[in-house]
């Protein structure tokens, strides 16, 4: 005899299968996050060849502006005005290897006494106004706004009593104001310009040896006018 079925039974259900479809929804996703990620990684990667590109042009024009500011302060005014100078005093018969002294920020020119004045005198003759001048339109023919010109008279340790030139401090003095006139006269600028008589008190050489003996050759080499192109500091 069959077992009958207790009432209001219901069989379990059956376990529903998933589609391909659905489980494949999840690639889908991934995909369009990989495609992002790879977007912007090509995004970050142009723009850094760019950067890169602009470093390389800015790095150049630095590189290159910094070596024309070496080169330009390598070619100082001085030396091509020490170049006029010296073929100036050759044409006067003045040896530039024993008249110029050049440092890194002056230019000093020596001037024997005895080719510029007279003894005891503080006025140019022809020829050495001609020197006088030729020597200041060659350092006018130059732009140098922040170099100075100190012109210098010196004696030796002769005394002098006149009545214009009562000791050697008159007389060096007018010698570098009669040396500044000539300098004004070809249009110098005045404000540059400066005149100093310094006497004996600054020789080149001893005017007297040990046992006190005066050194004639000494004494004429302290007989001179300075001409010093120096820049302001």
């Amino acid at each position: 005899m069959d077992q009958e079925e207790p009432q209001n039974y219901t069989p379990p259900a059956k376990p529903k299968k998933c589609s391909s479809e659905e489980s494949d929804d999840w690639m889908v996703t991934y995909a369009d996050a990989m495609t992002l990620v790879m977007g912007f990684f090509v995004l970050i990667l142009s723009m850094s060849m760019i950067n890169q590109s602009k470093f390389e042009e800015v790095s150049a024009a630095i590189n290159e502006g910094l070596l024309k500011k070496e080169k330009k302060q390598t070619i100082s005014p001085l030396n091509e005005l020490n170049k006029n100078l010296s073929q100036t005093l050759l044409e006067h018969q003045v040896l530039p290897q024993e008249a110029i002294e050049q440092g890194d920020n002056y230019l000093k020119i020596d001037l024997p006494g005895n080719i510029l004045f007279a003894t005891g005198s503080a006025e140019l003759g022809g020829g050495s106004s001609r020197l006088i001048a030729d020597i200041a339109n060659d350092i006018n023919a130059f732009s140098l706004p922040e170099f100075n010109i100190e012109i210098e008279g010196h004696t030796d340790d002769i005394p002098i009593s006149t009545v214009r030139f009562p000791s050697n401090w008159e007389l060096s003095s007018s010698r570098a104001i009669s040396v500044l006139q000539v300098f004004l006269a070809q249009g110098v600028d005045g404000n540059r310009l400066k005149a100093i008589g310094y006497a004996e008190t600054r020789p080149k050489v001893p005017n007297k040896d040990a046992q006190g003996n005066a050194i004639k050759q000494n004494q004429k080499l302290n007989r001179r006018v300075e001409i010093k192109i120096a820049r302001n500091i």
